[in-house]
């Protein structure tokens, strides 16, 4: 009897991930419906239904590491893949931009994700690299201020910089030392940027390197925190 009950436990305990994981999808889905208005448009409706595939994935994701179970990592590509081909068909005023940055961040994700877990450079250098173009694609060129076109130029290359510098700062995650050869290229990019900024709208100058700084000190924070790691072991 004990032989038994031995065996049908795994089995038990294998339920628990798929019903808790369809519990908490659900009260995802309300919220996400009673919060934000829904639309009766195909578009919409198709992108919510991405959405919440990618809700499912990720939350059988996240239960069976909470269980110990193996880490199921393609599981959690597919919940990225679906959320970023998802959103852009919530957004009201769909473009080919919004795909391109959507799809592109996700892409990234994974290359990053798949570089750390799985210890290879090769992946971490162009997810890096993407998760910078993309963001500055999108506000340089759609979600953007910019009234000519040395500022979108700007735009587009301080955020490219910043993707090469988060390979710096990911890097202690593969390696026991930061790589720091990414902050050439980064930083006369971001050198440049600024410049073409600058040249393009002096007035907003002072704002542009403040913001873009706020973000270099939350990487330099990123960092701080990986050096500290890197003293414990």
């Amino acid at each position: 009897m004990n032989i038994n009950n031995n065996k049908s436990n795994p089995q038990n305990k294998n339920l628990i991930i798929p019903l808790l994981s369809i519990c908490f999808t659900v009260l995802l889905l309300y919220i996400l419906l009673r919060y934000f208005p829904f639309k009766n448009e195909t578009l919409y409706i198709l992108g919510l239904s991405f959405v919440s595939v990618s809700l499912i994935a990720f939350i059988v994701f996240s239960t069976s590491l909470f269980f110990g179970k193996k880490n199921y990592i393609f599981i959690l590509f597919f919940s990225i893949t679906f959320a970023s081909i998802g959103i852009p068909f919530l957004i009201s005023q769909l473009n080919l931009l919004d795909f391109f940055f959507y799809i592109g961040i996700g892409v990234g994700l994974i290359l990053i994700i798949s570089g750390i877990y799985w210890k290879l450079f090769g992946l971490l250098i162009p997810g890096s690299i993407i998760v910078g173009i993309m963001p500055g694609l999108y506000f340089a060129w759609e979600n953007t201020n910019a009234s000519n076109a040395l500022e979108q130029t700007g735009v587009m290359l301080v955020w490219f910089a910043f993707g090469w510098g988060l390979i710096t700062v990911l890097s202690r995650m593969l390696t026991k030392n930061f790589v720091w050869w990414p902050l050439i290229p980064g930083g006369i990019l971001a050198v440049v940027g600024w410049g073409l900024y600058i040249a393009g709208n002096p007035k907003s100058a002072i704002g542009f390197i403040g913001n873009t700084g706020s973000i270099g000190l939350i990487i330099f924070g990123i960092y701080i925190l990986l050096m500290r790691r890197s003293f414990y072991k």
